[in-house]
């Protein structure tokens, strides 16, 4: 039983992580404690000790399932329910994220992250496998698709973008050019707002989803390496439709943008040659329903399946349609 004083610093805590503006880094070990499971895995790919977690039988079809921006491999939880009994599934925490963290050395960019996934199947000794990318994750693997055939057969893009959403947010968060903002002030509440945004159905924003996001979000290193993947992307890829997403402006939530093919980026997704399932959440304000229309229209051999009512992460807020679809989809490649 909790003695009073316990109590009222564990009141005091949960209420600075939910208000407090600075806040400070979380140590590795208690992450690690917490958010690893008997499945979880670590190997070096290059500079960074990648976390990931297997499931499945290692001789049935391989699925590989890249996250989105500030998330982690926990966004595959439902799917790997579903899946698991039919295929090999590999997730990871891509370097500068969830309990991977910074990579040891040289920058973090999107060139890297795509190296880098590319590394990591060859380090598991998997080929030929499907690669499944939301948002960031889907910019990824559409690249890897194209610059690694001998690595991937198959593609599912899930509400999926560049780096040009990545961008987009992490410029509007530097308010008057400083990345202060998103590098310290990030209390809690502030997360759970953005997640919000990013979901169709708000109810299902759970408070231990919001404390996942910030808690790993908070990991040693991470904050300032989505800053610099962001940075790196809008300085090699300049101009488009919008102004300089770094100029000085009052941060906004993600669903104030204007996303389309043309800004930060010139989406050469007409390269990729596999099959392609896309799969959209209808209420996705933050890369439309539109924009992934356009971008599906791109690529020969491409299904396309949208979900209504649902926002920007559909494999987490909707995983048994979704992950049922990806099944139904791969059957017909088997």
């Amino acid at each position: 039983m909790f003695q009073i004083p316990q109590l009222v610093t564990q009141l005091a805590t949960e209420t600075y992580s939910e208000f407090g503006l600075l806040q400070p880094d979380k140590g590795t070990t208690a992450l690690e404690r917490e958010y690893t499971d008997r499945t979880s895995g670590f190997v070096e790919v290059g500079d960074s000790r990648i976390h990931y977690r297997e499931a499945g039988d290692p001789s049935d079809p391989t699925v590989v399932l890249l996250h989105g921006t500030y998330s982690s491999l926990h966004t595959w939880d439902g799917w790997v329910a579903e899946l698991k009994d039919r295929y090999h599934v590999l997730r990871l925490d891509m370097p500068g994220f969830g309990l991977t963290g910074p990579r040891q050395q040289g920058e973090h960019t999107l060139e890297y992250l795509i190296e880098t996934v590319g590394k990591f199947c060859d380090a598991l000794g998997v080929s030929g496998v499907t690669l499944v990318g939301n948002s960031l994750g889907g910019g990824i693997a559409w690249r890897l698709s194209v610059d690694r055939p001998d690595l991937v057969s198959q593609l599912i893009l899930i509400d999926a973008g560049g780096a040009t959403l990545l961008a987009r947010l992490a410029g509007n968060l530097m308010t008057l050019g400083t990345d202060f903002v998103p590098r310290y002030v990030t209390p809690r509440l502030i997360i759970r707002l953005i997640i919000r945004d990013a979901y169709g159905d708000e109810s299902k924003v759970t408070p231990q989803l919001v404390r996942r996001y910030h808690d790993l979000l908070l990991r040693s290193g991470n904050r300032s390496s989505v800053l610099e993947i962001a940075r790196n992307y809008a300085a090699d890829h300049p101009g488009g439709e919008v102004d300089d997403p770094y100029g000085s402006r009052l941060p906004y939530l993600p669903s104030s943008y204007n996303p389309s093919p043309h800004i930060l980026d010139n989406y050469d997704i007409e390269a990729v040659s596999v099959p392609t399932l896309f799969q959209w959440g209808s209420e996705d304000e933050w890369l439309p329903l539109a924009f992934g229309k356009q971008l599906a229209e791109r690529i020969p051999e491409s299904h396309f399946l949208t979900y209504d009512g649902i926002g920007h992460i559909p494999m987490e807020e909707v995983p048994i349609p979704t992950a049922r679809d990806a099944d139904r989809f791969l059957l017909d490649y088997q």
